[in-house]
């Protein structure tokens, strides 16, 4: 057998009965027992759980990217052309970004002690604040948070503020991994650039100018106190809320703020941040100065407007095209929320002055036009809101550019300042037609530009001009102001001087062409919204071009043709300090006009000023050119002109298109009110006289050359005797367009000065003339026929013989317009003694009746001849000649008294 061994015993929970025991007590310990091993098990399930939970939040907790903590909206600032501060532009964050190093170590200091008096020993995470806020929520009724200000900035620019563990989790996971990236100076940056301190501030720089209006290096102890005090509850804390809105006679919250204010001085100096005698100091509250209003907000709206406005809207355009968005509202909104919240600086191109002086001008100008109906003095304009606002009319809008640079200097839209936000802007959003302001830049300037001159002709009369329809389709022509002024044949120089829309009108459809016009309109940089593609758009003005795109033209013209895009801001800096938009480097540039086009319609525009319809906008010392225009039936008045320094345009008019009076033009009203800003503008800039285009003619290519009046082409010793009062002009063209040819339309013919008919070799006086005859294939032949009293009224009763058939056939034709006066040799005035038919003396009285009669028929033949046909100027003169002869010869009384009164019948049919 084998031994008996004995082997020792298994520990376990349950060991062997050894002997009996009380059965009660067994069994509470063997429950005690069981209990302690199942609180254990679930004690390590329950840890498990929660390390498995927080691992999970900690591996769904966003990535740390650093990125986002300097990606947050900034306030953007806009400056003038001088760097000066015109405004902030905000979103619903005001904020602006600071260096921890333009920070105060005080006001640091201030946040760290009431926030997180350990910021600088921990690692994220404050366990023994965790701890002791835990404490003090179970021992109090207040809460008191543990976060540290490393897991306040990852809760504002990472998380929501979410109350539960897994954003605590996570929260605090994330503070450690900043805390392992970044140092205590750049997370505390950070910080105090991205915490809500009330009303609309977002960081300290604006919360301290927007409390105190100051700098934050100008802050006192107790100011940087209270803003750090401010963090726990923006709204009940707030400063000006609680020193001035809440602050009425039974409220206690001026205590608020001051006691807030005065823990946390405490808290910084037990915690050796400011010295017993800087903590004692700043208790005296009146160190602390809060405004009761924000900086500016007393201000109704922000300076220069009506500028600010269009140059926002340029920015965003611009912006569009950096960033390749389709022009839309909702990529606008895009563009102008980015420019709102990205801390951008904007340098506008406006300068202060000229735009203080324009806006003073267009509101204190006294000589506006009046309505024609009084009624329309107020113009009610519906809001977005379904309210009214009253706007007094009429209303002005006006613009200064500098087109040496391209940068627009001043813009009002409107005669007074707005009191609100994106009210319409005349000078650019309102299309309103700019009458015969558009003329040299359609008519006249294109066609110096397609090889005419200023001397070149056009013929300002009541005929039909081919292709210029009216709206049955036919031929037709539009009226000259006042319905008269019809001059014959004319330059374009004095057509343009003079405004005759009759000349405007021959010289667009003769010598441009509404295509060629409607283009180098687009290339001065007119939108096609803008143009009425047709002549009375064209010619006429009844194009509605802004006074923003009209000063830019004229300023295209003075600035030798080349065209300049106009800049309202001259860059776009962003928060890093990149140039994201600079003018000077995008600006459009082009060449219109040659410079010697430019400077024939500048010489142009120059004489219409001194001598034309711009009159009125002469200013002493300065050279001015410009043009004037006036609407259809009187519904605005234009003047757009240039001098050697700016160019501009003003308009006036109503905002619902009602007539001013009925005297109402641009040289009256429009002219002095531009002449009225500019002065003033040049006056306060101490500019002297300087030439719009400072080049000779000879510099540019331009030649001068004598031509005919009436043909234009070289002008020939018949064409200085021309009968009709017409003459030859001396004038510029541009090198190799000049004529060749000389005139064909003048012949010299000799005419005897009583009867203005071709004179015969018996004639007593004569002289030497010229007539106008119109060859075949002149634009006029053949309209010879159907408007033969009007060809003939301002060209001369030869214009419309038709002389098709060389020398001969024109020697014939005035061979049958030979005097019928004086057809026999030595006429003279006889002696003869008149009797009647029996012998006796006439009666004394009839005598002197026939005298008068036929010294009066030669009186009204000389003044009617010329709008005579052929025959009809015969007939008369045959009827005088009749008369004079029975007077002076042995014919009775009664033969006498026939002719006398066939002569007064022939009186009377061509009357004066």
């Amino acid at each position: 057998m084998q031994p008996i061994i004995d082997k020792p015993l298994r520990a376990t929970v349950f060991a062997p009965r050894v002997r009996n025991g009380n059965f009660m007590l067994s069994t509470l310990a063997a429950c005690v027992k069981i209990a302690a091993l199942l609180t254990l098990v679930a004690g390590l399930v329950v840890v498990g759980v929660v390390v498995g939970i927080a691992k999970a939040y900690v591996e769904t907790a966003p990535d740390l990217d650093v990125g986002n903590f300097d990606d947050q909206a900034q306030t953007s600032f806009i400056y003038d052309s001088a760097g000066n501060l015109i405004m902030d532009y905000k979103g619903t964050e005001d904020r602006v970004l600071v260096n921890i190093t333009e920070i105060p170590e005080m006001l640091q200091h201030a946040f760290v002690a009431i926030e997180d008096e350990r910021f600088y020993q921990h690692a994220g995470v404050d366990v023994k604040r965790i701890l002791g806020a835990f404490v003090s929520n179970l021992t109090s009724s207040s809460t008191q948070g543990g976060s540290t200000i490393t897991q306040q900035l990852i809760k504002q620019r990472l998380l929501s503020t979410e109350q539960s563990y897994k954003r605590k989790i996570q929260e605090a996971y994330l503070a450690m991994e900043l805390e392992s990236r970044y140092t205590k100076e750049q997370i505390l940056e950070s910080y105090l650039n991205t915490i809500y301190l009330g009303e609309n501030y977002y960081g300290v720089k604006t919360a301290a100018y927007g409390y105190f209006g100051k700098d934050l290096k100008d802050l006192t102890l107790r100011e940087c106190a209270m803003l750090a005090g401010v963090t726990r509850s923006p709204y009940y804390y707030n400063p000006r809320r609680n020193f001035y809105t809440r602050n009425t006679g039974e409220s206690q919250s001026v205590g608020i703020t001051n006691n807030r204010t005065d823990y946390v001085l405490r808290m910084m100096y037990e915690n050796q941040f400011i010295t017993q005698q800087e903590y004692q100091a700043a208790q005296n509250t009146s160190t602390a100065n809060v405004l009761q209003t924000a900086p500016g907000s007393n201000e109704p709206i922000y300076k220069y407007t009506y500028y600010v406005e269009y140059a926002l809207h340029d920015v965003v355009t611009r912006m569009l095209e950096v960033y390749q968005y389709e022009d839309t509202s909702a990529n606008r909104s895009k563009i102008e929320n980015m420019l709102r919240t990205g801390g951008y600086s904007i340098y506008l191109c406006v300068d202060p002055e000229i735009q203080n002086i324009l806006d003073k001008t267009l509101s204190e100008w006294t000589n506006y036009p009046r309505l024609r109906d009084p009624s329309d003095n107020i113009y009610r304009a519906r809001n977005a809101d379904g309210t009214y606002t009253e706007i007094p009319q009429p209303q002005a809008a006006a613009v200064v550019y500098d087109y040496r640079t391209g940068e627009l200097k001043a813009i009002a839209g409107g005669r007074y300042l707005p009191t609100q936000r994106l009210t319409l802007n005349r000078a650019w959003e309102m299309r309103m037609p700019v009458g015969s302001s558009i003329k040299p830049l359609t008519v006249y300037a294109p066609a110096l530009e397609l090889g005419a001159s200023p001397a070149s002709i056009v013929f300002n009369m009541p005929i039909p001009i081919p292709g210029w329809k009216n709206s049955e389709g036919e031929d037709s022509f539009p009226q000259n102001y006042g319905g008269g002024g019809y001059t014959g044949a004319e330059t374009l120089r004095r057509a343009m001087r003079t405004s005759h829309n009759t000349s405007a009108a021959q010289a667009l459809t003769n010598y441009v062409g509404v295509e060629n016009a409607y283009t180098f309109l687009k290339m001065l940089g007119v939108d096609d919204r803008n143009i009425n593609k047709d002549g009375y758009g064209l010619a006429l003005g009844s194009s509605g071009v802004t006074p923003l795109q009209m000063s830019v033209a004229f300023g295209t013209i003075a600035n030798s043709g080349v065209y300049l895009q106009p800049a309202s801001f001259s860059r776009v800096i962003d928060a890093g300090g990149n140039v994201i938009l600079d003018t000077r480097i995008s600006q459009e540039k082009r060449q219109v006009f040659q410079a010697s086009t430019a400077w024939m319609i500048t010489d142009m525009l120059k004489e219409a000023v001194e001598s034309g319809t711009g009159t009125s906008a002469k200013i002493s010392g300065q050279t001015v050119g410009g043009k004037t225009g006036t609407n259809s039936d009187y519904k605005g008045v234009f003047f757009a002109g240039m001098t050697g320094w700016y160019s501009g345009a003003v308009w006036i008019g109503h905002d619902n298109y009602k007539a001013l009076t009925s005297n109402a033009t641009g040289g009256d009203y429009a002219a002095p009110l531009w002449q009225a800003f500019m002065k003033e503008i040049h006056t306060a800039k101490n500019l002297s006289n300087r030439e719009i285009i400072d080049a000779s003619p000879e510099e540019v290519g331009l030649v001068k050359v004598t031509t005919c009046g009436v043909s234009g082409l070289l002008a020939t010793d018949a064409c200085r005797n021309d009968i009709n009062g017409y003459s030859v002009v001396t004038d510029y063209w541009r090198e190799g367009t000049q004529p060749t040819a000389y005139c064909p339309v003048h012949q010299k013919y000799t005419i005897c000065t009583e009867t203005g008919l071709i004179a015969t070799e018996y004639c007593p006086s004569t002289k030497t003339a010229s007539g106008v005859f119109i060859p075949n294939g002149h634009p006029l032949y053949n309209l010879t026929r159907t408007y033969k009293s009007t060809i003939e009224k301002y060209l001369g009763k030869f214009a419309t013989l038709q002389i098709s058939g060389g020398v001969n056939e024109l020697d014939a034709v005035l061979n049958g317009m030979q005097c019928t006066l004086h057809t026999e040799p030595e006429y003279q005035t006889p002696n003869w003694t008149i009797i009647v038919a029996d012998g006796a003396p006439a009666d004394a009285n009839l005598v002197r009746e026939a005298q008068a009669l036929i010294s009066d028929g030669y009186a009204r033949l000389a003044a009617v001849g010329y709008t005579l046909s052929t025959e009809d100027f015969r007939t008369f003169a045959e009827a005088i000649t009749m008369t004079e002869q029975t007077l002076y010869s042995n014919g009775s009384a009664a033969a006498l008294q026939y002719a006398m009164q066939s002569l007064q019948s022939i009186m009377a049919r061509y009357a004066y």
